[in-house]
Parts: C-alpha cells; structure tokens; sequence
C-alpha cells in the first residue's frame, strides 16, 4: 500500500465538543508531521449532552446558544447529536491516500469512496445501510446519519458520519428551538417516521467500543487495512488540551454569523439544503462585501476565496461569473452540494437586486 498498512483506531466516550474538534484537529496536523505514528486515523467517539451539530460553512446565532450548537470542521447540514449518537472521522493526508493503488480522487468522489466502510461495517451487523448520494447515510429510506467532509489547505482531509444509536434525528426541530430560537440555523422538518437508529435497526444498542470494532472490520474489508487500537500518549493530550482552548471559548461557533451592514440577501434551495448570499453593495453599485453560507461542502479556503473575489465585482452577470468561475479553477479550491456553479452566480444577482 502506499501508506503503512496500518490503520489506528481510537474510541472516545463522554468528550465535551471542544475536546472532540481539538482530537480532529490534532490528527489533521499529525498525518502530516508524524506520519510513522499516524499514517491514518478512525476515530470513534461520543459527545455529552443533546445539541445540535452544525455544518462548517452554516451561519450560527450571534447570542449564545447555551452550549446547544457544535460547529463541525465538517461541511453539510444541521444534525442532532449528542447522547444517543456516535461520530466516525477518518482522516487521511491526502484524498486518495488508502487506496490501492493511490488514486486521485475528485471531490465529488470523496464520499462515495470512503463511506463504503461505514456501510460495510454496520452491513456486517445487520443493518442494511446505504449512501443514497448527497450527504445522508439511510436504512430503509429512513435517515439513520450524516456524512460529510472537510478538506485543509495543506491537502488533509477528514470524513464524517454522525450515527444514531439509540437517538432520534428527528428531534432535531426541537433541539434547534432551544439552541437557536432565532431561526438562524436552516433545516428541513423530519418526523419520527423519516429516521431511524441502530438499536431500532439491529434490536440492541451498541456501546461506542462496538461501534469501533465493526468500523476497524469494514475498513479492514473494504481498504485491505490493518487496524490497530490507539490512544493518545500524555504529550498528545497535552497539545490536544491547548488545541480544545481555541474551540472552547463559542467563538469557533459563531465563525460565521448574520451581520446587519450585509443587507441585499437571497437564498436557494439546494442539493443539500440551502445556499445563502449576503452582500453589501457600495453607493456606485458594485459588491462592497460578501458573506456565502449555508449546507456547503468546500475545501478550507473556498468560501474566503469566492467572498474575497466577489468585493469590488460590479453588479454584472459576466463579472459575478468570471469571479467564481476564477476561483474555483485553482486547486484544491471546490464548492460542492450547491449542483453547477451557475447557482451561485444567479443567488449573487437575486441578492443584487
């Protein structure tokens, strides 16, 4: 293979969000810097509490939200989470990095390539899950799970899957009435006959180990990987604990957030929900500034970059679409769930007025 065979594993229960983003973190960094120890990673963990997990590029509610919303590195939609969830990341140094032989994936091939795990793990349980495309993992036609991903500059990438165990997506209406009262946060309404859960799939609920054990079992199947369990030496803990710092403080949260002086908005239902443009436009009529949210998927600088290319654009359909067409020419830079690029020119043009 062109990595070690081996693939870590580690399991961890009862993390805070900050704790759990700080460990995503750390591995996102060491499959670069300690590629002996950390070739790869899967991680298995749980977060306390009942909260709602927010997607990187969605806007939060500026006022707090009580410690309700997690914002994800991850891209995608709103998914409830908490007690009654699990959390899958894998994380590779680069797309094609398990595969053999190593392969340069598209963006769009990234999810269907690297969910096939996680399916063939809970297969192998009795849970005939599928990834209908787009950014859910279902069984029965029924939402059993999130997936999405998240790309840094530096080529890293980390895969995603929130899973119900024994929770109810379908709360997830309810969590966002307490943890955003305010409406910020889009989704889609569910019922509990929209969803389901592993326990309700297989009849037991499995502990966060379990879950662990099948995830090593169907990557092992599907990637030809060795998995070996794993867990932070104290000096990992200790850089872990410095990186949680940063993420504990909301401001992580409220990254992105509505802002009054953005006033010429339009929104589009998209693939995977929604796409959200905020402009402000200067008194000659071209674009002063510009905010891109909403259930998106997009390498790390992708949303800066189209933002920082939209100011100074005039208010013309060729200039909106040479903008972001320049943008997303220049690799790794992608935008994915919104379909053709032209939905984005067209929501900027709507915003324009």
């Amino acid at each position: 293979m062109p990595l070690s065979h081996e693939l870590p594993i580690l399991v961890e229960p009862g993390l805070t969000p900050e704790e759990s983003l700080a460990r995503d973190r750390f591995l996102l960094d060491a499959v670069v810097t300690e590629p002996g120890r950390w070739p790869a990673a899967l991680r298995v963990y749980e977060v306390v509490g009942s909260l709602v997990s927010i997607g990187r590029w969605q806007l939060a509610p500026a006022a707090g939200s009580g410690g309700a919303l997690m914002r994800r590195h991850s891209g995608g939609r709103a998914a409830a989470f908490g007690s009654g969830f699990v959390g899958v990341t894998l994380v590779l140094p680069r797309r094609g990095a398990l595969l053999e032989p190593e392969a340069a994936l598209r963006p769009e091939q990234v999810m269907n390539r690297y969910v096939r795990g996680i399916l063939r793990a809970l297969e192998g349980e009795g849970v005939a899950a599928i990834y209908p495309g787009r950014d859910t993992i279902t069984a029965g036609r029924r939402l059993l799970g999130v997936v999405s991903f998240a790309e840094t500059q530096a080529g890293t990438l980390l895969l995603e899957a929130l899973l119900a165990t024994t929770g109810d997506p379908s709360t997830l209406p309810r969590l966002l009435d307490r943890a955003d009262p305010g409406g910020v946060v889009g989704t889609e309404m569910l019922t509990p006959a929209d969803v389901t859960s592993i326990a309700a799939e297989r009849g037991t609920p499995p502990t966060p180990s379990e879950v662990a054990e099948w995830m090593a079992r169907g990557y092992a199947q599907d990637l030809g990987v060795a998995p070996v369990a794993r867990a932070l030496g104290a000096d990992e803990t200790a850089r872990v604990a410095a990186l949680a710092a940063s993420f504990g403080d909301a401001a992580w949260v409220r990254l992105r957030t509505p802002r009054g002086d953005l006033d010429h908005r339009a929104a589009t239902r998209t693939m995977l929900g929604s796409l959200e443009v905020h402009l402000a436009v200067a008194p000659e009529g071209r674009i002063a500034d510009a905010c891109i949210s909403g259930d998106l998927i997009a390498a790390d600088g992708t949303i800066p970059a189209l933002e920082a290319g939209l100011r100074g654009c005039a208010p013309e359909r060729n200039a909106i679409a040479a903008a972001v067409a320049g943008v997303l020419a220049v690799p790794p830079l992608f935008l994915l769930g919104i379909g053709p690029a032209d939905t984005l020119v067209d929501t900027v043009m709507r915003a324009l007025g």
